[in-house]
């Protein structure tokens, strides 16, 4: 694989043609196949985590496997501004009470070649001007660098203290990440609920059926 390194004329560009070695073009690889894989933190516009149903605004957040949320029909309110404004309410308030959008993988998807057993620890091969080394590679997702790394060798720490080290550096890196968007989510949502409009009070009562149109399901045949 060869790597260019400028780009002014046709005479300059083949002398500036540098083969690479295997290692580097494998890590070249590994570092574009993760910037395409990274994940950008969710921007929370007016109607993030809220749907239009029926005669009603629906919230519905997900964290972890469960939802949270809450129905906001437009008669109760008094209109249809008015559901809206207090499900953004909710909304933003709800996110101020549960933890971010974290979404890491605990799991090793099958098929994958990890021989750790651990998530974002892995043990790869290095090699250093023909001499074989082997270490233990931690990365988790940081929301403002991306992915980040940390690097043990085996020959400095041995196999079970320096796979130790990258389980430890993996769950800090995951812990700090998480307190990171989590601060992010609640300055986010505390602005947003001090530039809305105050929260507007309910015109009829939720139990109640009168005004609000309700969709009725027919009753399934029995075959």
């Amino acid at each position: 694989m060869l790597a260019h390194t400028g780009s002014a004329t046709p005479e300059m560009m083949v002398s500036a043609i540098v083969p690479l070695t295997a290692g580097q073009a494998c890590e070249e690889w590994t570092r574009s196949l993760m910037a395409r894989r990274r994940r950008r933190p969710t921007r929370i516009g007016p109607l993030t985590h809220i749907r239009r149903d029926p005669g009603a605004w629906t919230v519905t957040v997900r964290r972890r496997g469960h939802n949270f949320g809450d129905y906001f029909p437009d008669a109760v309110w008094g209109g249809r501004d008015r559901a809206l404004l207090a499900a953004q309410h909710f909304r933003d308030q709800l996110l101020l009470r549960i933890g971010p959008d974290t979404r890491v993988r605990r799991r090793s998807p099958k098929g994958t070649r990890n021989v750790t057993g651990v998530v974002g620890v892995r043990l790869e091969r290095h090699v250093v001007e023909g001499r074989v080394y082997h270490r233990y590679v931690a990365h988790w997702p940081d929301p403002e660098k991306g992915t980040r790394r940390r690097r043990f060798l085996v020959e400095r720490y041995g196999k079970e203290q320096a796979r130790a080290l990258a389980i430890e550096a993996r769950e800090a890196g995951v812990a700090h990440s998480h307190a990171q968007q989590l601060a992010r989510q609640c300055e986010e949502a505390r602005r947003r609920l001090q530039e809305a409009p105050p929260m507007p009070r309910q015109v009829k009562d939720p139990l109640s059926r009168k005004g609000i149109s309700m969709a009725r399901r027919r009753p399934r045949r029995v075959k």
